[in-house]
């Protein structure tokens, strides 16, 4: 297999790149809809290429912990040549509750290993003190927590909620590690899409202001479970993300 073309740059370059678009891909990938009966634990895997070259994969898990609490897991990290190059695995995983017709994130860890470095980062939300901490490399910084704050994958929930609600108002506030900041989306329409799955009634929906023009393509009929998303950005190219099987849906 070969990798995307880069004129006049190292083939590490290009793999960095093509990693990135992996991670930020996969940061953006959307799960089905809030209701704790409507639900059900699953397993849904993916693929990521890159100018219509494959080079990675994520597998996304949702599953029920202790006390009322939900896991949500990705796991990311490249395939083909590419893995050659860069053999870190990228983890992360929400915890969180269903709490006021909506979700409360209690944390959210990142982890990368397998490579040459070895790197974990934690958020932590405390919701008595309205503080979400960050902590990096013995490094910590707070912010504080809006009242419907979400981490960087429960979002992705209850914009799924949302959009089984009809809702037509998609803004959510994000904690990420030193600041919050506002996604927005809007909804282009229905689609019908030929997938791995069969052929899919979807909803797409687009992220505004996003200099990467983030499209995504949500199973209807799958509450509104991912099964396509696009990418193009001037430094990555087109990346794209296509759903090959899912378990327990």
């Amino acid at each position: 297999m070969n990798l995307p073309h880069h004129s006049n740059r190292p083939l590490s370059i290009a793999a960095k790149n093509a990693f990135r678009g992996l991670l930020l891909v996969v940061g953006l990938l959307f799960h089905p809809a809030l209701s704790a009966e409507a639900v059900p634990s699953f397993t849904a895997y993916y693929t990521l290429s890159r100018s219509g070259i494959t080079v990675g994969e994520t597998i996304r898990t949702l599953s029920p912990a202790p006390n009322g609490e939900f896991i949500y897991q990705s796991v990311a990290h490249a395939t083909g040549l590419l893995a050659r190059f860069l053999k870190d695995e990228i983890v992360e995983r929400s915890r969180w509750v269903y709490q006021d017709d909506s979700i409360r994130p209690l944390s959210f860890i990142t982890q990368r290993h397998g490579g040459k470095k070895e790197r974990i980062t934690r958020q932590i939300f405390d919701w008595e003190k309205r503080i979400a901490t960050h902590t990096r490399d013995g490094d910590a910084s707070q912010i504080p927590l809006a009242a419907h704050t979400q981490d960087k994958l429960s979002y992705q929930i209850l914009l799924m909620h949302d959009l089984k609600k009809g809702m037509k108002h998609l803004e959510y506030t994000i904690a990420e590690s030193d600041k919050s900041n506002i996604y927005r989306f809007a909804i282009l329409g229905e689609e019908v899409l030929a997938t791995a799955l069969g052929t899919l009634r979807t909803l797409k929906i687009r992220r505004i202001g996003d200099e990467r023009n983030t499209t995504v393509w949500c199973a209807i009929n799958l509450h509104y479970l991912p099964v396509k998303l696009e990418q193009h950005s001037d430094d990555d190219g087109r990346l794209e993300l296509k759903i090959v099987s899912v378990q327990g849906m």
